[in-house]
């Protein structure tokens, strides 16, 4: 037989990783590695890396802190729900200010909770290089709790003339910029549906993307309004009257529906808590075998 006049192949290098795959705990780019070994920078198995971008295989810790915002999320929800029912009640009692105070504390606790659940995936995945729904998530709610902070003050301090419509102007960016904060809340729900995966709870985040949004803008219109005109006319004459009418009867079905896809969103936050509970006992799990990819 002739001698072979084809090169010898390397085992040994057709087995090293050939392309760029970030490390699932540090992100560190693990190409030339052996699929069985270890990530020289945090000793994370090469093999996890390899794996599908599915929760069921993130970094077990970074499931963590996005379980526990969710939980922090879950709660201050129904402590903003008591406290506006106590804020009603104590308003005819003309003590106001405890729930204005409790608004406040929720929200700035519901702020950490967002700031936990947004936590970056330490691979890098669904990171953009400019900007991500994540990014502009936490910018929003803390643009949100400004605007509740503005709003306080103005009532108040009861300021008039051109302090009170540059707080109304404030108030306006800070709206706009906490209603943008709510549309990628979803689109970040969204993507962590699909990574778990679950279609149907992707499906109804898509769908909450713009119920919940058009809603809330809808409300935010409406309370504005009445707030605004309330505020610049004073003691409402017969014109302000007729708007603050129109306005009132426009708040009925727009109430009934921000009330209905609250409760949407509310069970979505819930199913979407368990669902990655889940996927992180089977992330610890699966890290603690440190099984590698076939």
């Amino acid at each position: 037989m002739a001698p072979s006049t084809s090169e010898p192949v390397d085992s040994a290098a057709a087995a090293l990783l050939g392309e760029d795959i970030p490390c699932r705990r540090c992100s560190y780019n693990l190409r030339g590695l052996r699929p069985d070994g270890l990530c020289p920078e945090c000793g994370t198995p090469v093999g996890l890396s390899t794996r599908l971008p599915l929760l069921c295989y993130a970094d077990p810790d970074w499931l963590r802190k996005v379980v526990r915002g969710l939980t922090i999320i879950l709660w201050m929800i129904l402590v903003s729900i008591l406290a506006t029912a106590a804020a009603a009640v104590l308003q005819h009692m003309g003590q106001r200010e405890f729930g204005q105070i409790v608004g406040l504390a929720a929200g700035i606790v519901s702020l950490y909770g967002v700031w936990l659940m947004t936590t970056p995936d330490p691979s890098g995945i669904g990171e953009d290089p400019n900007i991500t729904a994540r990014k502009v998530v936490r910018f929003a709610v803390a643009a949100g709790l400004l605007s509740q902070v503005l709003t306080q003050v103005m009532e108040s301090l009861a300021v008039t003339g051109a302090v009170l419509w540059l707080l109304w102007g404030l108030i306006g960016v800070c709206t706009l910029i906490g209603l943008a904060g709510e549309f990628a809340k979803f689109i970040y729900y969204e993507r962590l549906a699909r990574r778990i995966p679950d279609r149907a709870l992707a499906a109804r985040a898509r769908f909450l993307k713009w119920a919940w949004t058009v809603s809330v803008a809808a409300s935010m219109i409406i309370a504005f309004t009445a707030a605004f005109v309330s505020a610049v006319v004073g003691t409402p004459g017969a014109g302000a009257g007729t708007v603050l009418g129109v306005v009132m009867c426009l708040g009925i079905p727009v109430g009934l529906a921000f009330l209905v896809f609250a409760v949407m969103t509310l069970f979505l936050l819930i199913r979407l808590r368990r669902a990655i509970v889940d996927q992180a006992a089977v992330a610890r799990a699966t890290w603690v075998t440190g099984a590698s990819a076939p």
